[in-house]
């Protein structure tokens, strides 16, 4: 891998800005958001999710490019989103306790730009409640923050693992 930590966050906040998800993920990504919208005490925590999310895969993909590799969607194999659910979070789990091997090079660059990634996002949707919300509640919203970033991360992998990339 030659990008180093803030290359890699970088150049995944770009790419979330430039339409970087597949149809599927697409899909996933929608439905995430409505179901979070819905199951949060707040609606907005919601869109954080999708946020999050999205800055995870685009972490993935710039980690996939970087190491050479062209990855597309494969039309005639569309898991449905349950099935990609389970697997994306079956592979944050893991990514999450460094039970799996899913980075593609040293995971030191990648450990932090996920922790770049996470930081910019309690940053941006935390910090302006920092005096209105107790720690408890602020590391709870920390954690969601960091899964759905993993789970980002995860849900590139997703694809890869279930046949919806190639």
């Amino acid at each position: 891998m030659s990008l180093d930590p803030e290359e890699l966050t970088f150049r995944a906040r770009a790419l979330a800005q430039a339409h970087p998800l597949t149809r599927l993920a697409g899909r996933y990504v929608e439905r995430s958001v409505g179901e979070q919208r819905t199951s949060q005490p707040v609606p907005e925590i919601g869109i954080w999710a999708g946020g999050a999310l999205i800055d995870g895969y685009c972490l993935r993909r710039v980690e996939e490019d970087d190491a050479g590799l062209t990855l597309g969607a494969v039309d005639d194999h569309q898991p449905d989103l349950e099935d990609l659910e389970a697997e994306a979070t079956r592979i944050a789990a893991e990514v999450r306790t460094g039970a799996g091997d899913y980075l593609l090079a040293d995971d030191g660059p990648i450990v932090a730009a996920l922790d770049r990634l996470v930081a910019a996002q309690v940053d941006r949707r935390l910090e302006h409640w920092r005096d209105s919300i107790d720690d408890k509640a602020w590391a709870e919203l920390e954690e969601y923050l960091t899964w759905w970033v993993v789970k980002g991360y995860a849900l590139r992998i997703a694809e890869t693992t279930t046949g919806a990339v190639a």
